[in-house]
């Protein structure tokens, strides 16, 4: 199984976006004005209506196009970009870039969503490639190292077997284990650091799958257990590639999780009742759902506060 998470999961804590951009959106539009009887005696429906979304995007136009949110940009000078529309957008109220007719920028965004369109809400506020993404799991940007620091800190233990050939070796041989269920790199000392640990999962016997792997990498290394193999998470994968896909609204990709054993189905718009369908068809845990548009949870004041946590 391809470890390719790991990469989605660096983009997307760095903020760094290479030739495709995977974003996340917003939003929810209003209904029209009502009389105060009519909205008090739909309190609930207006709440659904009113729901607010947080996301980290870009927002770009040009002469094909007006303003849009970014779900895919290419990165070409002027860039150019794939999204839904973005009302009430004001370009006079934000830092942005221009080139031969095309304007652009990264954006910390909140809005409403009627399924094809974001209404902006609230004053856009420009990011740059090191500020956080808002409204994305804590999971998702979470490169610390989960085993406990050697008494010698983390040092390679043999270095004469420290190389990318050996590092490739190790890691194909990892793979092809029955047992295997995913790989990424960690960095004790903070992303960016230069260190990095490699951390495997497999299902059971770690003492041994270390023995094995240290006869190829010498490096340092953290392995832990996990409940589902590589296989099964692969199976799941395609799975919902092939067949869920078609049948779930806002479908955006699905990539493996082997930090949380699992696999990520990303949509535009994430429910419980999706999550239900998912937990009742793969078991509970099996699909964490990924959505493009992070919702804003309702304070007691009627207000939002911070994106609710998804799984």
């Amino acid at each position: 199984m391809k470890p390719q998470f790991t990469l989605l999961r660096a983009l997307g804590a760095l903020g760094v976006l290479p030739v495709l951009l995977l974003a996340a959106a917003c939003g929810q539009t209003t209904t029209s004005a009502r009389s105060a009887p009519e909205a008090a005696s739909n309190a609930a429906t207006d709440t659904d209506q009113r729901q607010r979304y947080a996301v980290t995007a870009s927002v770009l136009e040009n002469a094909a196009h007006g303003p849009q949110l970014c779900r895919a940009m290419l990165l070409m000078m002027p860039p150019t970009c794939s999204g839904p529309e973005v009302v009430g957008w004001d370009w006079n109220a934000v830092e942005s870039q221009s080139d031969r007719g095309t304007r652009w920028g990264s954006f910390h965004l909140i809005g409403t969503w009627d399924g094809t369109r974001f209404t902006i809400t609230e004053p856009a506020k420009h990011v740059g490639s090191k500020d956080k993404p808002i409204g994305r799991d804590e999971d998702t940007a979470d490169f610390k190292t989960p085993c406990r620091t050697p008494a010698g800190g983390w040092e390679p233990v043999d270095p004469s077997k420290v190389s990318h050939a050996a590092e490739e070796r190790f890691k194909a041989l990892a793979e092809k284990d029955p047992e295997y269920a995913g790989i990424w790199i960690s960095y004790p000392k903070g992303l960016g650091s230069g260190q990095t640990v490699y951390v495997l999962r497999f299902t059971r016997d770690l003492p041994g799958h270390e023995r094995e792997i240290r006869k190829t990498w010498g490096g340092p290394l953290c392995l832990l257990t996990a409940k589902h193999s590589g296989p099964e998470l692969e199976k799941v994968r395609v799975e919902l590639e092939r067949r869920v896909k078609a049948k779930t609204p806002g479908y955006l990709g699905v990539g493996s999780d082997p930090q949380n054993n699992r696999v990520r189905l990303y949509v535009t718009v994430a429910s419980d009742h999706m999550q239900r369908d998912l937990d009742r068809r793969f078991g509970t845990g099996m699909v964490g759902l990924e959505p493009w548009l992070k919702p804003m949870a309702f304070t007691a004041g009627g207000g939002v506060r911070p994106p609710i946590a998804t799984r």
